[in-house]
């Protein structure tokens, strides 16, 4: 399985390079303090891209 892990995270990794964003960013580093009007519990539970896979098995 850590032969499975690590592919993904290279394929990541080099999706990410060459995607050329200009400043590294995620949702761990996110600031939620900075604007009140997002709610952290609806950004974590859209991340989990639940919502794709309801919509995947209903379609």
């Amino acid at each position: 399985m850590a032969e499975c892990d690590d592919r993904a995270r290279r394929r990541s990794e080099r999706r990410i390079k060459a995607a050329a964003f200009p400043r590294d960013k995620s949702l761990r580093a996110f600031d939620f303090d900075a604007n009140p009007h997002v709610d952290p519990a609806v950004i974590h539970t859209l991340a989990t891209c639940d919502w794709v896979k309801k919509a995947c098995r209903s379609a």
